[in-house]
């Protein structure tokens, strides 16, 4: 008999958990901490917005910092501009356009003469090759020609 009242009480014991939600004190937990948060996510707010507001120390303190960077950003970007404006304006006088243009990484055998406002500019150029002999051409002697590879 008393097995029979044991038995029947662990049975009981057994359904009783199996009918609860293991999880049930963890969810009443989170949810009352999203609560919480929200609420204090208000309170910080109008916190932080009354800080922030036109006129009050905060705003003028961030409004400087804003204006510091601006111009120390417009300051790199003036230069980078007038930097990259001037290379292009020194590499178009120092280098005119020729048909076919410049490439990088070759050399190239160059014939100055004078240009209209007394300074040298280059009157003709050549794409230097291996094994190739360079001088004044035979019928007109402004001009560079190549000999044929030795």
């Amino acid at each position: 008999m008393l097995f029979l009242a044991a038995a029947a009480g662990a049975t009981g014991l057994l359904v009783g958990h199996a009918r609860t939600d293991p999880d049930a004190g963890y969810d009443r937990g989170y949810h009352a901490g999203l609560i919480a948060e929200r609420n204090s996510d208000r309170h910080e707010a109008t916190k932080v917005s009354a800080r922030y507001r036109p006129g009050s120390s905060g705003f003028e303190d961030i409004f400087a910092a804003g204006r510091r960077e601006g111009r120390r950003l417009g300051r790199y970007e003036g230069l980078a501009q007038g930097r990259r404006a001037g290379y292009r304006a020194g590499r178009a006088s120092a280098l005119p356009s020729f048909p076919g243009g410049w490439r990088a990484s070759h050399w190239y055998l160059v014939r100055l003469e004078h240009g209209s406002d007394k300074r040298l500019r280059v009157g003709a150029r050549v794409v230097v090759a291996r094994g190739r002999q360079y001088g004044p051409c035979r019928a007109d002697a402004d001009r560079i020609c190549a000999t044929p590879p030795l």
